[in-house]
């Protein structure tokens, strides 16, 4: 249960209101953009080609044979920005945890209507990873690919794991308005 527990906390926007909500996830995806371009160099220009690109933070957490996660997403359109959370579940053999970015570059109009529309996509991972946040050093097989139109760049910014897993992602809009997670600072 801590897993699920710390699943939940990392990569939410914090705040009291939509409005401050919304400003902590641009916040924090542009700051994980900086560590996507960093470790992909073939990323800015994927980005910058796309016809759209959503950028994400969360955590995974893998325990045996399931893996949990979810995080926040901005969606930058056209000079347009549009938030969306996501969760993640999986199956396969896994032990860990890990904060971690990704960036989607949508390359093709269908591709981004799928991901409005339908919100699904589901992956097949295998990795060792682990981040050291007093060094900075990161031992990781940080993962890029291109399929049907949507590259996709991820990093490790946190944690460790080891695992083997066939995952699901499920993407909702939000507003905030509505949103579970709450600041009570």
């Amino acid at each position: 249960m801590a897993f699920i527990g710390v699943t939940l906390v990392a990569g939410c926007a914090t705040g009291n209101t939509p409005e401050a909500k919304k400003a902590n996830a641009r916040k924090e995806t542009q700051e994980a953009l900086g560590s996507i371009y960093a470790q992909h160099p073939g990323a800015k220009k994927a980005v910058a080609n796309s016809i759209a690109h959503v950028v994400c933070t969360g955590s995974n957490s893998y325990l045996f044979a399931l893996s949990t996660g979810g995080g926040v997403c901005v969606l930058n359109e056209g000079g347009k920005s549009s938030y969306y959370r996501f969760a993640t579940g999986g199956v396969g053999a896994g032990i860990g945890w890990k904060q971690v970015a990704f960036v989607q570059a949508f390359m093709k109009r269908d591709a981004l209507q799928r991901f409005k529309e339908s919100g699904y996509e589901g992956q097949a991972q295998a990795e060792a990873s682990a981040k050291y946040k007093e060094n900075d050093e990161q031992v990781s097989a940080n993962q890029s690919v291109d399929v049907d139109g949507v590259k996709t760049y991820q990093v490790n910014l946190l944690g460790a794991a080891a695992q083997a897993t066939v995952q699901g992602y499920k993407y909702w809009p939000t507003d905030f308005s509505e949103d579970f997670m709450q600041n009570k600072g």
